[in-house]
């Protein structure tokens, strides 16, 4: 079974929509998993994952699978490593070649969001 790793802080309201998206996701043939830590990347097959976040810089829910895309945070604790550094250190590693990404803008219509992240998946990644 194919896996939806969702990634975000429940805390943080800026950071929550993925979480808030993920727990409704209900897609023949996927797991969907909610994802504690960026490391969490480790536990799971993530050829046949997809993974779910918010991003800054887009305005609509977004599919990419170019790792050298995403940006990197600026790091000043250990709190600061995010899902953009993981995927990269496991593509330099030479652990991942290629991820299935989906970007949902911070400040999206939660509605809007889940209904577009199920047909992303469902056209792209099925």
């Amino acid at each position: 079974m194919r896996k939806i790793l969702v990634f975000g802080n429940p805390y943080l309201k800026e950071d929550n929509l993925a979480i808030k998206i993920g727990k409704k996701l209900n897609i023949k043939g996927f797991e969907t998993i909610i994802c504690a830590k960026p490391d969490d990347l480790l536990s799971h097959d993530l050829n046949n994952s997809v993974m779910l976040d918010v991003a800054k810089g887009i305005n609509a829910v977004t599919a990419f699978d170019n790792i050298d895309s995403l940006e990197f945070s600026v790091i000043f604790s250990l709190h600061d490593f995010d899902l953009s550094f993981f995927l990269k250190l496991l593509k330099e590693t030479g652990k991942l070649k290629k991820a299935r990404i989906i970007g949902i803008p911070k400040s999206y219509d939660e509605k809007s969001a889940l209904r577009e992240v199920k047909d992303i998946i469902k056209e792209v990644f099925q």
